[in-house]
């Protein structure tokens, strides 16, 4: 199971753990954004780390770029936890130690935002970790700038031909981007964004998580926590 952003839902997250276990799937990669902008960050970050520490094996979870301090102070997870810089600062320290990104099975490469060139996933470094976390994708051919900010960067169909050629891989999966649909497929089934919080901050959006099994992609989408 491939789960994008979860903002804080708990019962999203619940939701998708059931799901889990009607489907029998056993691996679960988590592509980030497990806190800000819902009411039940806490009880989402310790469901998730519990569930690593059980599963270490079958849980994955990548970081996001709200798995970030600045990102917390600012978009509710500070004001959650009712402002303890020390706990915070906890959690942060288990922030650095989640991954960038990950490749399953040699074919797909899975990150929060996005790639920043065509370059091989083995110069990847969490120092250098900025783009994957907000890089989105476009249809503009190269690196273009984006309305996110001076820092971050937008990638287009050439980018995501050569970064898979050089790779030898067959697609990415990203998170990072709320959807009306939950998903949204790009360049001809190359990329694929998920977005696992329904209704996020009541924009009336469904939600999606996929199941990959033997190099193909299967969408479920869910409203209100329900199929």
């Amino acid at each position: 199971m491939l789960i994008g952003d979860i903002h804080g839902d708990l019962d999203a997250l619940n939701f998708v753990m059931g799901m889990r276990e009607e489907l029998g799937c056993k691996n679960m990669l988590f592509l980030g954004d497990y806190v800000d902008r819902g009411l039940q960050g806490t009880e989402v970050l310790i469901k998730l780390f519990r569930l690593k520490l059980k599963e270490p094996q079958n849980i994955f979870l990548l970081r996001g770029n709200h798995e970030t301090v600045d990102m917390n102070i600012y978009y509710g997870f500070f004001e959650e936890i009712g402002f303890d810089r020390g706990f915070l600062l906890n959690v942060s320290r288990t922030y650095d130690r989640l991954p960038v990104a990950a490749v399953i099975s040699g074919h797909t490469f899975c990150v929060h935002g996005g790639i920043n060139g065509t370059k091989s996933v083995d110069t990847i470094t969490k120092e250098g970790a900025f783009p994957y976390l907000w890089n989105d994708p476009s249809k503009r051919p190269g690196i273009s700038n984006s309305s996110r900010g001076s820092t971050v960067k937008e990638f287009g169909p050439d980018i995501v031909d050569g970064f898979l050629k050089t790779n030898g891989l067959k697609r990415i999966v990203r998170g990072h981007t709320a959807l009306r649909t939950g998903y949204e497929w790009w360049f001809d089934g190359k990329l694929l964004s998920l977005f696992s919080c329904p209704d996020y901050v009541g924009l009336g959006n469904a939600a999606a998580f996929a199941l990959l099994s033997k190099e193909e992609l299967k969408i479920i989408t869910f409203t209100n926590r329900s199929q």
